[in-house]
């Protein structure tokens, strides 16, 4: 007899020993799991703050590190609990970003232009000699 794979869903919250995650992708064998932690610090430019999306006690201060998906087998996930859907368009818009900076950081330098406001200063910007002084 042929064992029954989990019914999960996109959305879903999984967990496997003490790893929980957001299902974010799947597939017959295999789901694209965002990890979940609390507390985490440093927060990186791809988290998205679950807590403030959701207002159930079980997600206070709890974060989804869209920087660092994964891929997981479906067997012996243990679903636990489900995100609303603008939870998981927020993870998929943060996946999406981070694969475009990605993509911008694998380009050689000076193909890009800069967003500063002043653009790139090339030459020293040490301190002149004889300069007068702003203090």
């Amino acid at each position: 007899m042929k064992s029954q794979l989990p019914t999960l869903s996109r959305g879903d919250i999984v967990v496997r020993g003490n790893r929980h995650g957001i299902v974010v992708t799947l597939t017959k064998r295999r789901l694209l799991v965002v990890p979940l932690e609390w507390n985490p610090f440093p927060r990186h430019r791809a988290d998205v703050g679950i807590s403030t999306l959701a207002g159930q006690t079980i997600f206070q201060d709890a974060i989804a590190r869209c920087g660092e998906p994964h891929w997981v087998s479906r067997d012996g996930q243990r679903f636990i609990g489900r995100v609303t859907p603008a939870i998981v368009a927020a993870i998929v818009q943060a996946l999406k970003r981070e694969e475009a900076v990605c993509q911008t950081e694998l380009l050689p330098a000076g193909l890009v232009k800069s967003t500063l406001a002043f653009g790139p200063m090339m030459g020293s910007r040490g301190r002149r000699v004889g300069a007068p002084s702003l203090g």
